[in-house]
């Protein structure tokens, strides 16, 4: 019987810049534009959001065994949740932690295959 191992997690570099949507709350201004204080020196909130679209590096994208992906934007969120870190493999059916991935991707090893199959004398037969 073979095992169903597989990585935890898979990540992806997208390139370039993309659009990223900023919610901030609505504050009270005053007539000069600058925030109005409340007593405790917070700024007065009037409810609701404010959206702006910055350009922003595209982040990251990360794949799991199950299918599913996230989009991540920051580094510092990548961090946060371990995804730079080599993932753990793992036993599909049990669950079962059966050590560290290697640093290649399943994409580059299927580029791998597929080229040396291409260029395989064999096949060329």
């Amino acid at each position: 019987m073979t095992e169903n191992i597989k990585p935890r997690f898979e990540v992806h570099k997208l390139e370039g810049k993309g659009l990223r949507r900023i919610a901030e709350p609505n504050i009270q201004r005053d007539n000069k534009g600058e925030p109005v204080l409340d007593k405790q020196g917070d700024k007065k909130l009037l409810g609701g959001f404010e959206y702006n679209d910055i350009e922003v590096d595209n982040g990251w994208m990360v794949y799991f065994p199950s299918g599913s992906s996230i989009h991540i934007w920051t580094k510092e969120e990548m961090e946060r949740q371990g995804f730079l870190q080599a993932p753990q493999l793992v036993n599909m059916e049990t669950g079962d932690v059966m050590g560290t991935a290697s640093q290649t991707s399943l994409k580059s090893k299927s580029e791998q295959v597929n080229n040396r199959s291409r260029t395989s004398k064999v096949a060329q037969i």
